[in-house]
């Protein structure tokens, strides 16, 4: 039975609650929610995934979230990255997401171990990378090619003078 003051798991037959001691007597049952709501596996921010522990080498910054944002966030279980969706706080939640991407994906799903966890993570991180090394890549080119062009038509234009 949770508690509907701190949300603690508590014993089905206790009275009281063994966290904060609010009385559980007044809380009617209801079984159907709460099979659903255990069933549930990605809340967000729910009282019961942030007792869930992170383990060291989880924590730190995820190139992965910060570059894709949203589709990071809808394949780690992490649905507060939708807000990346939104105008004018989109930015500001990808620097989010780069900052605590890790924990929550960590919270969020199933990992077999933190290796398996870091592989996955790698691999965002690594397609993330090599995509803004492609974006840097043909962002020189194309001022390259734009100031060789605009020299070319300068000289052109020197040469029938």
């Amino acid at each position: 039975m949770y508690c509907q003051q701190c949300g603690k798991v508590n014993q089905d037959m206790a009275k009281f609650c063994s966290q904060c001691g609010n009385s559980l007597n007044q809380v009617e049952a209801h079984p159907f929610i709460e099979s659903v709501a255990d069933q549930i596996d990605s809340a967000p921010m729910s009282i019961q995934r942030n007792q869930v522990r992170i383990p060291p080498g989880v924590k730190g910054w995820s190139w992965g979230a910060f570059v894709f944002g949203w589709f990071w966030a809808v394949c780690n279980k992490t649905w507060i990255g939708l807000l990346a969706l939104l105008p004018g706080i989109g930015f500001v939640m990808h620097i989010i997401l780069g900052f605590k991407g890790r924990e929550w994906a960590w919270q969020n799903d199933q990992w077999d171990s933190v290796e398996h966890f870091q592989k996955v993570q790698r691999r965002w991180s690594l397609w993330a990378i090599g995509i803004v090394l492609v974006f840097i890549g043909l962002f020189v080119l194309m001022i390259f090619v734009s100031t060789s062009s605009l020299y070319w038509m300068n000289s052109s234009n020197a040469i029938r003078l």
